[in-house]
């Protein structure tokens, strides 16, 4: 696990989570592509669990394909 491997990770993460689509249904999905680190993966997934108001459903049996869904009027109050 690099730090350059997890950040290009975090930036297309991002990438989808600021989409315009993805901020207007307040949900994105998004998929460990095969070359992304396990670890990295892990560690990313581990981190945006933090996050408040944020829910993440996996949606296959792996772990891979995950749910991100946000609320922000509840991060407002």
């Amino acid at each position: 696990m690099s730090e350059k491997t997890y950040q290009a990770l975090v930036g297309r993460v991002q990438r989808i989570i600021n989409s315009p689509r993805a901020q207007s249904e307040h949900c994105a999905e998004i998929q460990r592509q095969p070359e992304d680190a396990a670890d990295d993966w892990e560690r990313m997934l581990a981190e945006l669990g933090t996050v408040e108001n944020v829910t993440m459903t996996p949606l296959d049996d792996d772990g891979e394909i995950v749910r991100v869904r946000w609320n922000p009027e509840e991060s407002m109050s």
